[in-house]
């Protein structure tokens, strides 16, 4: 089966949110734990301390402020996505992708790779793409327009699913 496609500033969005959103919320969760348990900590010590103190002055304040640095990375991460698509012109060349039972072969102008299906480790599905992983930082988006049918989609989808597993 062969497509081809360009990746545009979306996909690589889609992709960064689909990859990092695990990984993020479970570090973020955690650094937000510390801190609200820092900041707790002297209070619970000197005893004496109701609950609705305990909220007041340390736990909503800290709350308040771990939403507001949430949002700051959410927006930040979208410009610095932005800016590194804009400074790698070779990301928007078209890439031509041949897939079969021993390999994904994948061209653009610049390059040409055929890699067996053992490099691979897992594949994600996302709205719009599917990405495939050879390592847990490292993978190969397609978008899903690139497929001329819904039918070719499907096939691609069972190739992936009989090489790899779905995580």
């Amino acid at each position: 089966m062969q497509f081809e496609y360009r990746l545009n500033v979306n996909d690589i969005k889609e992709a960064n949110q689909a990859h990092s959103k695990k990984v993020l919320l479970k570090y973020y969760l955690l650094v937000m734990g510390i801190i609200i348990f820092i900041s707790i900590l002297p209070m619970l010590t000197q005893g004496g301390i109701s609950l609705n103190e305990l909220l007041i002055s340390a736990i909503v304040p800290n709350l308040v402020l771990l939403a507001f640095i949430y949002l700051v990375i959410r927006i930040s991460r979208n410009f610095v996505l932005s800016r590194t698509w804009n400074s790698q012109p070779g990301l928007k060349n078209e890439i031509r992708v041949e897939a079969s039972e021993e390999a994904l072969q994948i061209n653009t102008e610049l390059s040409e790779s055929k890699m067996k299906w053992l490099i691979y480790t897992h594949w994600r599905e996302t709205p719009n793409l599917f990405m495939v992983y050879q390592s847990n930082n490292c993978f190969n988006l397609f978008p899903k327009r690139a497929f001329g049918s819904d039918e070719q989609m499907n096939e691609f989808r069972e190739l992936l699913r009989a090489k790899l597993p779905n995580k």
